[in-house]
């Protein structure tokens, strides 16, 4: 099965863009897993990204699905910022 990059409408992007100021610094936006897997902001923004479009690409379910998932308190805004991050970073 041949694995296809998900597309982006024009208006998803749009709609995404102004939560990218939210994130002021990249560089400081990692963390150390308690494996000690080192996480930087496009790894997480892939995570965000993923889970997205796993759940139907609605802001609210995935910052629902990120806070079960983290277990943190992370805000949705917070969470879109980072899918924006990785849609304007990672697949342009």
């Amino acid at each position: 099965m041949h694995h296809q990059q998900p597309a982006v409408t024009v208006d998803e992007r749009e709609s995404l863009r102004p939560f990218l100021s939210l994130i002021r610094d990249p560089d400081q936006l990692y963390a150390r897993t308690t494996s000690g897997e080192f996480f930087d902001c496009q790894d997480h923004a892939l995570m965000a990204f993923q889970i997205w479009r796993r759940m139907g690409r609605d802001n609210e379910a995935t910052g629902g699905a990120w806070r079960r998932l983290m277990q943190s308190d992370c805000a949705t805004p917070d969470v879109m910022a980072l899918v924006a991050f990785h849609i304007f970073h990672s697949l342009d």
